[in-house]
């Protein structure tokens, strides 16, 4: 089962969390996190390329924030101040410099897809050599199994909130809402083991590396051709550092890939 996505990772403040001085609690929990990923999605990328920190939304990309806050059940009386919160989160988001050295809002529109809903089917899988590969790899070494099931088999589903192509190189990109107690290295390093977005960031490039390989065939190969995993915490994002924290990049193994690869049985392709 693959952790929550779309928004839904953000769980609702614990009593040991630090607050910030800017934190609103209105905007906090799986709600807003659902919110903040549809202003993403529905966010004009080319219109932030100019933004600085603090200012406004753009000219026209205040409508679909306070479209995806009202789809949410955000009250006219609370848009305004969610409008602001949300402009400086995406802004943020599309702005910041990713490790490979380029910003979001720099992507060109055919170089990136939102949104992609993938599925493949698993061939009879015995848990305990699933979580042996993963265990080798560092991967949820705290999982010792999947329920009760001995096998798993059926579809794999999920859906991947961007993946994008620079400089010949393919990236998968998931946003992630939820408030951490800090933004460094140890502290994501910390809430991709909690959350277990490993495995999930796992099973999207694979979700990925598969449809690269159904499209592309011989054209494709992941370890020329897969640049990685980027775990944006959009609330730890600062797109005016060069060394910006809430940036989680990985690139698994492809030992790892195609191992997993086979395991689930090698399919020729995901649909998306």
């Amino acid at each position: 089962t693959l952790p929550d996505s779309g928004g839904n990772d953000e769980p609702d403040a614990g009593e040991d969390m630090p607050v910030e001085a800017d934190f609103d609690p209105r905007f906090a929990g799986n709600r807003y996190g659902v919110a903040l990923h549809a202003a993403l999605e529905h966010a004009d990328f080319a219109a932030w390329r100019h933004w600085r920190p603090g200012s406004a939304a753009p000219d026209d990309q205040a409508k679909p924030l306070a479209e995806a806050l009202r789809a949410q059940g955000f009250a006219d009386d609370v848009l305004d101040d969610g409008i602001a919160l949300t402009a400086q989160l995406v802004g943020h988001t599309l702005g910041v410099g990713l490790p490979e050295g380029v910003r979001l809002c720099d992507i060109a529109d055919n170089a990136r897809r939102a949104e992609i809903e993938f599925q493949f089917a698993l061939q009879p899988t015995r848990t305990e050599a699933l979580l042996a590969l993963l265990h080798a790899h560092g991967i949820v070494r705290e999982r010792q199994g999947f329920g009760v099931r001995q096998t798993l088999e059926g579809l794999m589903t999920g859906l991947i909130d961007l993946t994008y192509r620079h400089a010949g190189k393919w990236y998968v990109l998931d946003y992630k809402s939820n408030r951490l107690p800090g933004y460094d290295a140890a502290h994501l390093a910390q809430a991709m083991a909690h959350g277990e977005y490993d495995l999930q960031a796992l099973i999207y490039t694979l979700a990925l590396h598969r449809w690269l390989r159904f499209r592309l065939g011989d054209r494709y190969d992941y370890a020329r051709d897969f640049g990685g995993i980027r775990y944006l915490f959009c609330r730890g994002l600062d797109a005016g550092s060069s060394t910006s924290p809430g940036i989680h990049a990985q690139r698994f193994a492809p030992e790892l890939v195609h191992a997993l690869d086979a395991l689930f049985g090698h399919a020729e392709g995901a649909a998306a």
